[in-house]
């Protein structure tokens, strides 16, 4: 008997050694673009938010294609989805839903050749967006029908692949226009295109930096995606309120080394990202009225259909997002 206790008690700090190494649980993002909308992500994984949860977060830069990905399973999580994406996906028919949004105003800028001096002066041009049916292209469409042009009659929109890419086809005159989001906008600015159009100025709320996931991966994994948002909430936090090493996070992973791009783009969004992440059915409702026009199921659609809200009101009816951010 002694010489068993003996055993264990040499054994038990190697157990304690095993179960701390213990792998972490791999799980994929898929984002639209490495843009700062996306940020709360990329701070949460260079802050370590996720391993505290047991979790390896790698995230897939997947373009306008970021909903396929999720619906199609190569990925359990979608960070920059959007309240056009996601509703059009779950009206033709897909699992899909918004768990929460960081940001509930259209943050895109179209910026253009110099010697366009309007939106109308686009009339037989070609403006560059993401890739077509994702939220830059949406904007685009948006701010041209109000300014009285009609979308791939008057303007032709081309997907280019992303926002950097948005940048280059500019630069190689390939477009006339792109439709951007920091820092890639302050990139072409720097570079000598003009800001042609603000999308802020529409009014329009619209999810901007939602967390998607499919309905049934919520139902079987509710707690790790509990988890999940958790971490977002912390890596929110700390993007909003330390700054130099957001802009450290923002230059490793945009690999943009300009500090004064960085600067203004950080300066730029932060203070439109959200404390308490809810997707609102408003931008919801916004976003189905344009998309009406193109897809006319949107038209009678409930905005609650695409939003499960439960975790974030549990996160803050536990005042876990009080805790996170101080009273």
């Amino acid at each position: 008997m002694t010489a068993v206790l003996l055993i264990a008690l040499l054994l038990a700090p190697l157990s304690k050694l095993i179960a701390a190494e213990s792998p972490l649980k791999v799980v994929n993002v898929a984002v639209p673009a490495v843009s700062l909308l996306q940020s709360p992500l990329f701070v949460a994984i260079d802050a370590g938010a996720f391993r505290k949860h047991g979790m390896e977060v790698r995230y897939i830069v997947t373009g306008a294609r970021t909903i396929q990905a999720l619906v199609g399973g190569s990925v359990q999580f979608a960070q920059g989805v959007s309240s056009r994406t996601v509703p059009a996906a779950v009206l033709a028919g897909a699992d899909a839903v918004l768990i929460a949004n960081f940001s509930d105003k259209l943050l895109f800028t179209m910026h253009s050749a110099p010697e366009i001096n309007s939106l109308q002066d686009l009339k037989g041009k070609v403006v560059g967006v993401s890739g077509i049916g994702g939220s830059t292209d949406f904007a685009t469409r948006l701010a041209l029908r109000e300014a009285g042009l009609t979308p791939d009659k008057d303007v032709a929109i081309r997907g280019v692949g992303g926002v950097p890419e948005t940048v280059a086809a500019l630069k190689a005159k390939a477009v006339q226009a792109g439709t951007l989001s920091p820092p890639s906008s302050f990139v072409a600015q720097k570079a000598g295109f003009k800001l042609l159009f603000d999308m802020s100025s529409l009014g329009v709320d619209y999810v901007s930096s939602g967390l998607g996931v499919k309905k049934s991966y919520l139902a079987a994994n509710r707690l790790e995606a509990k988890q999940f948002l958790m971490a977002m909430i912390e890596g929110a936090k700390i993007l909003t309120t330390n700054e130099e090493f957001a802009l450290r996070v923002l230059a490793k992973h945009t690999r943009i080394s300009d500090r004064e791009v960085l600067k203004n783009s950080y300066s730029y969004l932060r203070p439109y990202f959200l404390k308490v992440p809810y997707p609102s059915p408003r931008a919801i409702k916004d976003t189905l009225d344009v998309l009406a026009k193109d897809l006319p199921k949107a038209k009678d659609a409930d905005p609650k259909e695409f939003i499960d809200n439960s975790l974030v009101r549990e996160l803050e009816s536990n005042r876990y997002i009080e805790s996170v951010y101080g009273k």
